[in-house]
């Protein structure tokens, strides 16, 4: 079977469900779209150079890399926390509000707690990177350290925060808030 034919045969079938496999990951429908879209033109231009045994495996793998390159380029913001309420389609007003004030006040408690937890070179790192929403090669340019160190230093913080508990506890109920889980369903 030639590979462009494999190509065609993996593409039709496996294209619907790689989309739904993106979107229930980035829950953003054209984000799915575009890494769907990225994977399969990576594919098409390495085909002469791969040898795939298994194309699902191996397209399931490559989305699943191309969302976790994505989710980690997307900083986690008030911003962010506001398109996800957007995306909501909450038409009870008082719901809407309890909804807002939860995520405000989840922010409000994460920035109280990295100030209390983190020590001074890793809340700067941890505050240029999730308020001023920079990169990690643009903060080590800016504090003329390696991206290394700045992987790190943020890495160190999300553990601290993760293990004080608000990261986990908390955003496990926002999530189940925002995306309208109910709690008596878990």
């Amino acid at each position: 079977m030639s590979k462009t034919l494999d190509f065609n045969t993996a593409y039709d079938a496996h294209w619907y469900e790689l989309f739904a496999y993106a979107n229930n990951i980035l829950r953003s429908r054209e984000a799915a779209e575009d890494i769907i879209q990225e994977v399969f033109l990576d594919l098409w231009n390495r085909l002469d150079d791969l040898t795939i045994d298994h194309y699902r495996a191996y397209l399931y793998k490559a989305v699943k890399f191309q969302c976790a390159k994505r989710l980690r380029q997307t900083p986690f913001t008030a911003v962010m926390l506001d398109h996800i309420g957007a995306s909501l389609d909450v038409d009870d007003s008082e719901d809407h509000q309890t909804i807002e004030a939860s995520k405000v006040q989840l922010v409000q408690k994460i920035d109280v707690l990295a100030n209390d937890l983190l020590p001074e070179r890793c809340l700067q790192i941890f505050k240029l990177r999730f308020k001023d929403n920079l990169s990690y090669k643009e903060i080590a340019l800016q504090l003329d350290i390696s991206t290394s160190t700045v992987d790190n230093q943020i890495n160190k913080a999300l553990k601290l925060l993760r293990e004080s508990g608000v990261y986990n506890t908390e955003m496990v109920l926002l999530q189940l808030l925002v995306f309208g889980i109910s709690a008596a369903a878990c």
